[in-house]
């Protein structure tokens, strides 16, 4: 079945080659021995249609990926480097960064520290040269791994602190990979609180996007347990990932899991454990010349066999683990260390240089953001920066309602003309659905180079935008940017800026973008809470019209604009409704049916008035209505209205038996220079007096002296 769909997707290529970075990575989430497989077919198809300079060397270099999962890590080097000279031949820089950043951790794991910073250096040269900062985070956070492989912890932390400052432009597996980093350094610098809460993180991210990691993180969770002395839960964690592991097939992580899972078998006395397991991995992990683990091996062996009382053998491995102990002191003292330090020094002071510079000069609009409590206005805030910072042609906002799935457009603006644009849904491909789904920054230098990672089909991509005319010019934009707005680790939104030329956006672009939409996102948050609090302070909870005092207020307002108007025969007609025995509802159908019958109740009253009359929530099961300049007649025809709606309208309870509901209404139309409101309101209520009096599901209207039954 997978070839066959395989062979569906390779089709494509002919179309689109870039096409082959979406097929490997749909192939990487197999397992080690299908995807080795199916890079083979697919490098069978490749050669075949001679396409040897952009399709060939990407499959090269995620068949290099697959053998390093399988810890073969000289093959996967041999891959790395053809991919990386085919590349470099034919100017294909984000190959080249790729395939840098991948022979960083293959010469990483086999000690071959000098080759790996070789590349490592001259990767980060080339990417902030270009600008691609994706690549750049990708092999400083494998030069990260590179110093834990000789145990230099607090300098990896360095490493991955910097990455955590700087905007994020990575995918959510690179995200798992560092946050699973994060957690094993705070772990050994004696911190493992911190390292529970980015190993959670990573848990959180790898379930949801790529479960293939989840062994690994879960063996790395176990670890810090272990070390935190809950070992009852550190065993279930390992028992977990060695399972998941086997069912997968990742050799690599099995080993890991394996070896850490020995160190909390020695702190239990369970030294036979510990040889079996290590016996287990010791042939793969000498076979794959991974010297940190080997050198874990070497002093857990001896370790386990000097608690079953063979010293022979325990003195034997702590001499090999005496070996390695002084290669590794002689790699971290090399002169290629050294210049990976100046390195990491020059860097850090590049980035905190250049945050302090952005949070100077955008602490000012932030302020401005947080002050102003009305969404628009905070749209147009952040619009008006954006256009003073960043050289886009195109801004725009989009919110993101997560029960529709849909994202709402706040704004956008084109060329400075604003557009009215309709909501998008996130299960239609888009970068929109991409930065949502994956709560994932976005930068793009070429949309028809870079597409791939974010979605399949570029010509319905094309076709969709076209056709629901989202951009004035004709043209598409070749340069992107999408920043998820974030709160609470929920995606409420989106921002983009927009640019018809290529490569027009860079780190600093971003990174001011990601800035604004954390002040955008608390904005909005406030905006809310405040519109929540304004509401709250003027409608009835429960039945969404007007509560007493606010309908006091509106009606006293209405009543003195007809008092003081130049006619003084403009009456004000109220209305005072009372639901029929509501008291027998809440107790034969309880008081959660009651409160659907008020509810209901006052969706009807709203329905059959006025735009400019008034209802609200007189009290318990009673309603008040205020309709200005209305005439008897009227107020009668308002009134019967009504009460036949309600009469009519059927309310059925959870068990699905009917609810028969009625109201009786009590009325005054009164002229505003003859009469208080008070007045009115008194009139009104004694009329609803009459009316539940004469059998209720009435109407009684109170007309100056006389009264009315209807």
């Amino acid at each position: 079945m997978w070839l066959e769909e395989l062979n569906e997707e390779l089709d494509k290529l002919r179309y689109d080659e870039n096409y082959i970075i979406k097929i490997c990575e749909k192939i990487r989430g197999t397992e080690s021995r299908i995807a080795i497989e199916s890079y083979e077919v697919a490098t069978k198809f490749v050669i075949e249609h001679n396409m040897l300079t952009c399709a060939y060397p990407w499959i090269l270099y995620n068949k290099g990926w697959a053998y390093f999962d399988a810890t073969d890590f000289e093959a996967a080097t041999t891959l790395y480097e053809d991919a990386y000279q085919i590349f470099k031949e034919n100017n294909n820089i984000d190959g080249q960064l790729a395939t840098s950043a991948a022979l960083v951790s293959g010469y990483s794991v086999q000690q071959k520290l000098s080759k790996a910073i070789e590349h490592g250096m001259e990767g980060i040269e080339l990417a902030e040269q270009v600008g691609n900062y994706e690549r750049l985070t990708q092999i400083k956070g494998n030069l990260a791994a590179l110093y834990m492989e000789i145990d230099e912890y607090k300098k990896a932390k360095e490493l991955l602190d910097q990455i955590e400052n700087t905007p994020r432009v990575y995918t959510n597996a690179f995200k798992v990979v560092c946050y699973t980093n994060q957690a094993e350094c705070c772990n050994h610098l004696g911190n493992p609180d911190q390292a529970i809460v980015y190993i959670t993180k990573a848990l959180e991210l790898a379930e949801e996007y790529i479960p293939k990691m989840v062994p690994n993180v879960l063996k790395e969770m176990a670890h810090i347990y272990a070390t935190r002395g809950c070992y009852h839960k550190a065993e279930e964690y390992f028992i977990k990932s060695v399972e998941l592991a086997k069912a997968v097939g990742a050799q690599l992580y099995l080993q890991d899991a394996l070896l850490y899972w020995t160190e909390l078998d020695l702190k239990q006395g369970r030294y036979k454990e510990t040889v079996d397991k290590l016996q287990q991995v010791e042939e793969g992990i000498e076979k794959a010349k991974s010297i940190r683990n080997l050198n874990k091996v070497y002093l857990n062996m001896s370790k386990g066999y000097k608690g079953l009382g063979d010293y022979e053998q325990a003195y034997a491995y702590l001499e090999k683990h005496m070996e390695l102990e002084k290669q590794m002191q002689a790699i971290r003292s090399a002169e290629s260390m050294e210049l990976l330090n100046r390195k990491r020094e020059e860097e850090e002071g590049k980035i905190y240089k250049f945050l302090y510079k952005q949070t100077e000069a955008l602490n000012g609009v932030g302020h401005t953001i947080l002050s102003n409590l009305d969404k628009e206005g905070i749209f147009n805030i952040v619009a008006k920066e954006i256009q003073g910072l960043i050289q886009a042609d195109i801004i725009q906002i989009g919110i993101y309602n997560e029960e529709e799935g849909i994202l709402y457009n706040e704004l956008s603006i084109e060329k400075g003309q604003r557009l009215v644009i309709g909501p998008r849904s996130i299960f239609e491909d888009s970068f929109w659905a991409y930065s949502v789904k994956h709560k994932q920054d976005i930068l793009v230098m070429d949309i028809e180079k870079e597409y791939s990672r974010y979605f399949e089909n570029f010509k319905e991509y094309l076709e969709k935008i076209r056709e629901k005319k989202e951009y004035v010019v004709e043209t598409i934009p070749y340069s992107l940017i999408f920043v998820p707005i974030i709160l609470k680790d929920k995606v409420i939104g989106v921002i983009s800026t927009q640019a018809y030329k290529k490569d027009s956006f860079n780190l600093k672009d971003l990174s001011t973008l990601k800035t604004l939409s954390n002040f955008l996102g608390i904005g909005l948050e406030n905006a809310r809470l405040y519109m929540e609090v304004e509401y709250a302070s003027k409608y009835d909870v429960l039945t969404k019209v007007f509560n007493r005092k606010e309908l006091f207020k509106q009606t006293t307002h209405m009543y003195e604009q007809l008092r003081e108007s130049k006619n003084a025969n403009r009456a004000l007609c109220i209305l005072m409704i009372d639901v029929d025995d509501f008291k027998r509802i809440n107790d034969v159908y309880g008081h959660q049916e009651g409160d659907k019958v008020l509810e209901r109740v006052a969706d009807l009253i709203q329905a059959s008035i006025g735009e400019e009359d008034r209802v609200g929530r007189y009290g318990g099961e009673e309603f008040m209505v205020a309709i200005p300049d209305g005439t008897l007649e009227q107020c009668v025809q308002k009134a019967e209205l009504i009460r036949k709606n309600v009469e009519k309208a059927v309310i059925t309870s959870a068990l699905g038996i009917p609810i028969p509901i009625t109201v009786s209404i009590g009325g005054a139309t009164l002229n505003t220079r003859e009469y208080a409101l008070e007045q009115m309101i008194n009139c009104a209520d004694k009329e609803l007096f009459i009316a539940k009096n004469s059998g209720k599901n009435k109407v009684s209207i109170y007309h100056h002296k006389e009264s009315l039954g209807v």
